[in-house]
C-alpha cells in the first residue's frame, strides 16, 4: 500500500461516518491535539504513518550528504554551484562547513518526528488501547526516536546534540557530548525492548509492505536490535571499546542477522518505499528522479578483481554505470564524474533502514575488535564471495590490516547507504578520503544550523557570543 493511503482512508472513514453533529466535530489534523487524537479511531494510525512518511523523507537527503562527504558522491545540480563549493570547499580560515549554507542541514526534521514519536507514545497511553497495545506502540515509536538521535550524532560527532525535546521551545534543550548521545539513543533502544516484548501479537497500527517481516512486536524487535548494535559499534571505535563490542554482538544475535550465502538474505531488512502514484513520494536518489547525482570513482579505483583476474568486484559491476561522456559541475571545478549510481533504477526502487549485509560486516567488525578473528573472518566471507563474488580471504589480521580488509567490505557493500564518512571518521581514516583538486577539503562533522546557534544566543549578545554546541562551527 502506498505511504499516504493510510492517512486518506482514514480521512474518508471520518467523512463517511459523520452522521450527526457530534460526529462532524473531529481532530484538526493540521494541528492536533493529543487528547483529540487519542480519542479519534484513525488518530494512531495516522500518527504512526506521519512518522513513517517524515522518515522516508529525510533519507534520500542525508544519503546524499553523507555520501558527498565520505566521497561516494557528487551532486551537480545543474544550476547551483553550491552543490559543490559548499560541501568539499566551505569556508576559509579555518577551512570549515558554512552554518548558514547548504551543508547545515540534517537537523530540525530529525527533532521534530522525535517530538512526533513522543506525541504517539502520549496518544496511545490516553486511548483505549489494551495494556499490551499501549507497550507496543511506546516500542515502536522510542525505536524511531533513537534512530533520529543516532542520524543526528553521526552528523555532527564530537559538537554533540541535544537529545531531549523541551517542553517549550523558549528554553531549547542542552547539548550533550557525541558519547552521551550515543548511550541515550543505546538506552532508548534498549527501553523500547521491554515495551516491544510486553506488546502482544500485533501492532495497533498497520505498516506499509517495506516492514513486511517486521510488522509485529516480535519481528519489529529484531530491528530494534540491529540499530542496538549499529550503535554499539560505532560507540565502541569512539571510546567504549570492548563492553560496547561485547554488547553489539548480544545485540546481534537477538536481530534479524542471517548467514545465508545469498543476495536475497544479504538484502534482509525494513525498507522505505516509493512509488510514482499521484500524492506519493519518489526516490529522490534514483538517477531516473534526479539526474545530477553522480558517483565517485574511488569505488572503481580501489575495486579488486573477482577469481577470473579480469572482472571487477561484482558490487561495483553492479551498483554503478560508465558515462558515455564525463560530466562536469556547476563552476567546472576540474573534477569530471565518470560514473553514476545503478543502485535505485527507478523513482519507486525501495531504500533500505538497514540490511542484512550491514549486520553481518557490524559483527564482523565487533568480533575483530574483540580479537575474535575466526568469526569476524567467517562473516567477512560470506558478504565478500556472496556480495562482491571475490575469493575468500585465508586470514584476517589483528591491527591496521585487518581493519583495512573490513573497511574495503563495508566501502562497497554499503556504497549509497550512508556509512562511509562516518566509518572513516570514527576509525580515524578521514585522511584517506581523496581531495580531487586542490582548495577542497574533507569535512569532519557538518556544523550545527545558524538559525539553531541564533536561537540560543542570550537576547541582547553579540554574534561573537557562541552557545555551547555552536563554538564547532568556527
Amino acid at each position: 500500500m502506498r505511504m499516504r493511503s493510510i492517512a486518506l482512508l482514514g480521512a474518508l472513514t471520518l467523512g463517511l461516518t459523520a452522521c450527526s453533529s457530534e460526529k462532524l466535530n473531529v481532530p484538526n489534523y493540521n494541528s492536533p491535539s493529543v487528547d483529540a487524537l487519542s480519542k479519534d479511531p484513525n488518530g494512531i494510525q495516522l500518527l504512526a504513518t506521519g512518522i513513517l512518511v517524515a522518515e522516508r523523507g529525510g533519507l534520500a537527503g542525508q544519503t546524499r550528504d553523507f555520501g558527498v562527504f565520505g566521497r561516494e558522491v557528487y551532486n551537480y545540480f545543474t544550476t547551483d554551484g553550491r552543490t559543490v563549493q559548499n560541501y568539499l570547499v566551505g569556508l576559509a580560515n579555518p577551512q570549515r562547513l558554512d552554518p548558514g549554507g547548504f551543508a547545515n542541514g540534517l537537523w530540525s526534521g530529525r527533532y521534530q518526528n522525535m517530538k512526533n514519536a513522543l506525541t504517539l507514545v502520549e496518544a496511545a497511553n490516553a486511548s483505549n488501547l489494551s495494556t499490551a497495545q499501549k507497550s507496543a506502540v511506546a516500542g515502536w515509536a522510542k525505536t524511531w526516536y533513537a534512530l533520529n538521535l543516532l542520524y543526528l550524532v553521526q552528523s555532527r560527532d564530537t559538537l554533540g546534540v541535544p537529545v531531549d525535546i523541551p517542553t517549550t521551545p523558549s528554553s531549547p534543550s542542552p547539548f550533550v557530548s557525541r558519547d552521551s548521545a550515543y548511550k541515550r539513543a543505546i538506552a532508548e533502544l534498549d527501553e523500547a525492548k521491554g515495551n516491544l516484548q510486553a506488546g502482544g501479537t500485533a501492532f495497533p497500527f498497520s505498516m506499509h509492505s517495506g516492514f513486511a517481516g517486521f510488522d509485529t512486536p516480535a519481528n519489529f524487535l529484531k530491528f530494534n536490535r540491529a540499530l542496538a548494535a549499529k550503535a554499539n559499534v560505532i560507540r565502541g571505535s569512539t571510546g567504549c571499546g570492548n563492553p560496547c563490542y561485547t554488547a553489539a554482538v548480544t545485540n546481534l544475535g537477538e536481530s534479524f542477522i542471517s548467514t545465508s550465502a545469498t543476495m536475497a538474505s544479504l538484502n534482509l531488512g525494513p525498507y522505505h518505499i516509493y512509488s510514482t502514484a499521484a500524492g506519493d513520494g519518489t526516490n529522490a536518489n534514483s538517477f531516473v528522479q534526479q539526474n545530477y547525482v553522480y558517483a565517485h570513482k574511488q569505488a572503481v579505483t580501489l575495486a579488486q578483481k573477482q577469481p577470473d583476474g579480469v572482472t571487477a568486484d561484482d558490487r561495483v559491476v553492479r551498483k554503478l554505470v560508465q558515462l558515455a561522456t564525463p560530466v562536469s559541475p556547476p563552476g567546472n571545478q576540474n573534477i569530471a564524474a565518470e560514473y553514476r549510481f545503478d543502485i535505485y533504477p527507478s523513482p519507486s526502487s525501495p531504500a533500505p533502514i538497514i540490511r542484512n549485509e550491514e549486520l553481518l560486516l557490524l559483527r564482523a567488525e565487533a568480533n575483530w575488535a574483540l580479537g575474535n578473528t575466526t568469526a569476524a573472518l567467517a562473516d567477512l566471507n560470506i558478504v565478500r564471495t556472496t556480495s562482491g563474488k571475490l575469493a575468500p580471504l585465508g586470514t584476517l589480521a589483528t591491527g591496521a590490516t585487518g581493519l583495512d580488509a573490513i573497511m574495503y567490505e563495508k566501502h562497497l557493500s554499503l556504497l549509497f547507504e550512508g556509512t562511509r564518512w562516518v566509518d572513516m571518521r570514527r576509525w580515524g581514516r578521514l585522511g584517506q578520503l581523496p581531495i580531487d583538486t586542490p582548495g577542497m577539503f574533507v569535512a569532519k562533522v557538518m556544523p550545527i544550523p545558524q538559525a539553531e546557534c541564533d536561537a540560543r544566543r542570550p537576547i541582547g549578545a553579540p554574534a561573537s557570543v557562541l552557545p555551547r554546541g555552536c563554538e564547532g562551527n568556527l
